[in-house]
């Protein structure tokens, strides 16, 4: 690929690289001749207001409180054009002689800067009804305001359409037309990315340069009406801009450098632009403004006099930027002008050599090194803690953090990999409340499956109600009906459960009882000696199997009772005898049910069976659940254990391991 000058992009690199530590000249071209602004008399511009049919206005594009964008027609030429007219504090004010002053400045400026990122300007004129004007090349696209608003919402398109390597380029591109412009003598002074314009066919154009300044040539001045440093309104470009004084703020807060922000405008030069370019990379980064948009003027004023490097390091790692995207942001954020990059051109070298692969070996060690070191300090205090009877929660979150930006740098980093392995060999005592949500859908899910289970178990009952109908005969009718009611309200207890599961499992007492005593009711067919224990021992295991230990003594008493209750009424005479022991035989009375031969065999036969199947599925149900569980444990175990080697999980512990990185930072030195 050619470079702007035909030679390859490669040699471009090696010399760029060659003389990277030599002072570089302020202009890197020096046969550029600089920007003329001198404004003349308008009499003496010679303005062509002989034909005010030439442009044929279509629609405005813009306007504010001193001047508007127009989208006209120019007849001659036969192409839509943008043209920019002036007026005073209203639209009914003619302006002043400082506004025409300024505005002229403003055409003569941008049209002498011929670049592709600057808007060509066509025309300067002047009309009887509209004044001055100045038409120039009507831009199609997108501003990279419009583009990073719709990237923080996350919208697809915009995510697709411009990526992080997109935007890198061309915000390169944006850097060479500001060094472009320096090496003319010009400052734009109010770079941000509403005046920034990416077209749709790769086009990148510098809007606005109505506040620029031209390094050298005074500008306009009025007696101060402020103290040096008191910050004045700020007025938007597009609405007019006020006479430069002494103490008075020109530019757009929040992307304005500092000595901006002082009103030092006559000591500005390009490193003022060089941090307004820092500002937009941070937002291009991180998809969000350095500065709250809400934020008072006045406050994001002071907030750039005191410096934003803290809160560029916060966003950068919020947001897992490379840490050399994050040096580059830094260095040209810096509040010294003497500490940031010299020229556009060196901070679109950087970015450019990290776009080419030239990572910064080193720094990622020393960044690597430092979130080791916090992420050690961290797993100490947070095993510390554990010991004392602390959970410890954010410390050990901090501490993973810090392991994992360490090992982002540096996949290999001993002291990181250690501290990650005390930290999973030593578990916390007790749930994060990050682990709450999930423990409770797992909850859930058992109850589903706690409910289908019981559901089968207790709609079976079903399946031997027929037999007892239709072949041995019902002896005691309200017994009968009262155990089917029952049975027949535990099943559709249970299947409520299933759709309505509930992770703190309150319904599970109210369905023990329902249970509990349709199983008492068994005993009124067979006593509690025959078929009983089975089925209380079924009953019993489909609540124990839950997670719920509240639960837990009231299944243990109810399953004794279901036992024990029918013989003591039985013994006290207020339930009807089922067993006589006589000469070494057992003779059983049942009160509910008829036992002729043959379908008393059938039915014991088909509940033995039941029984059998019942407590046999419901087992293996509940096995099946629990290795599931096992099975994404270990996974997720054997996952963590491919982070950390061998060697460090060995029980080395964290004193140990700071030991060696000590003795590795002094070998380095």
């Amino acid at each position: 690929m050619s470079g702007p000058d035909g030679g390859s992009r490669a040699d471009e690199k090696k010399t760029t690289r060659l003389r990277r530590d030599e002072p570089r000249p302020a202009s890197p071209d020096s046969g550029l001749v600089p920007v003329n602004a001198n404004i003349l008399p308008e009499g003496e511009l010679h303005l062509d207001t002989s034909d005010e049919t030439r442009y044929v206005v279509r629609g405005t594009m813009g306007q504010g409180g001193m001047g508007e964008v127009r989208r006209c027609l120019d007849m001659r030429i036969g192409r839509e054009v943008a043209m920019k007219i002036v007026h005073g504090r209203g639209r009914s004010t003619p302006p002043s002689i400082e506004q025409r002053q300024r505005f002229l400045r403003e055409a003569r400026i941008q049209g002498q800067l011929e670049h592709p990122a600057v808007v060509p300007v066509y025309d300067l004129g002047g009309s009887a009804d509209e004044g001055l004007y100045f038409t120039m090349k009507r831009v199609r696209g997108a501003t990279l305001q419009q583009i990073l608003e719709r990237l923080s919402m996350a919208d697809e398109a915009a995510l697709a359409r411009y990526s992080r390597r997109k935007l890198l380029n061309a915000f390169c591109s944006v850097c060479l037309a500001v060094d472009y412009a320096h090496a003319r003598g010009v400052v734009h002074r109010d770079l941000k990315p509403a005046n920034i314009m990416l077209g749709d066919f790769g086009e990148v154009y510098i809007l606005d340069w109505g506040l620029a300044r031209i390094s050298g040539v005074p500008e306009t001045r009025r007696p101060a009406t402020a103290e040096r440093g008191d910050p004045t309104p700020i007025q938007d470009p597009m609405a007019g801009v006020r006479p430069t004084v002494h103490g008075e703020i020109l530019g757009t807060p929040g992307y304005m450098s500092p000595e901006q922000a002082n009103g030092l405008n006559d000591q500005l030069d390009g490193r003022a632009d060089v941090y307004s370019l820092g500002v937009i990379l941070f937002e291009l980064l991180t998809h969000e403004p350095l500065h709250a948009p809400e934020t008072d003027s006045t406050q994001v004023v002071a907030d750039t006099l005191l410096g934003v490097t803290d809160r560029v390091t916060e966003g950068m790692r919020a947001c897992q930027v490379p840490p050399e995207l994050e040096a580059v942001c830094l260095r040209a954020l810096q509040t010294a002008p003497q500490d940031r990059y010299a020229s556009a051109r060196e901070l679109c070298e950087a970015v450019e050599s990290y776009l080419d692969g030239d990572r910064d070996l080193e720094l990622r060690r020393e960044l690597a090194e430092g979130h080791a070191e916090r992420a050690c300090d961290m797993a100490a205090k947070t095993i510390a803690l554990q010991n004392q009877g602390n959970p410890a929660i954010e410390p050990r979150c901090a501490a993973l953090r810090e392991v994992g930006r360490a090992l982002a740098l540096d996949p290999g980093h001993t002291g990181a990999m250690a501290a990650l392995s005390s930290l999973l060999e030593t578990p916390p005592r007790e749930l994060p409340p990050g682990v709450v949500p999930e423990r409770d859908t797992f909850a859930r899910d058992e109850q589903r499956v706690l409910g289908r289970l019981g559901a089968y178990s207790y709609f079976s009952f079903f399946l031997y109600a027929p037999l007892a109908l239709l072949g041995m005969g019902v002896r005691n009718w309200p017994i009968f009906l009262i155990g089917t009611v029952f049975w027949t309200l535990a099943s559709f207890g249970h299947l409520w459960r299933y759709f309505h599961p509930r992770a703190d499992g309150r319904v599970a007492p109210a369905l023990v009882l329902l249970s509990s005593v349709s199983v008492f009711l068994l005993s009124s067919t067979l006593g509690s000696h025959l078929i009983m224990p089975t089925v209380a021992a079924v009953h019993g295991v489909t609540y124990l199997l839950g997670r719920d230990r509240s639960v837990r003594p009231l299944v243990w008493a109810a399953s004794v009772l279901i036992i024990l209750l029918p013989v003591l009424l039985e013994l006290l005479g207020w339930w009807p005898e089922h067993y006589r022991f006589q000469d070494g035989v057992i003779t059983i009375f049942p009160y509910a049910l008829n036992f002729p031969p043959i379908w008393t065999r059938v039915f014991l036969v088909v509940v033995d069976l039941g029984m059998v199947l019942t407590a046999c599925a419901m087992v293996a149900g509940m096995r099946d659940a629990l290795s599931t569980a096992e099975q994404r444990m270990q996974l997720h175990a054997w996952q963590l254990r491919q982070l950390v080697p061998a060697e460090p999980s060995t029980g080395r512990s964290i004193r140990r391991v700071r030991r060696r990185m000590d003795s590795a930072r002094r070998d380095r030195r």
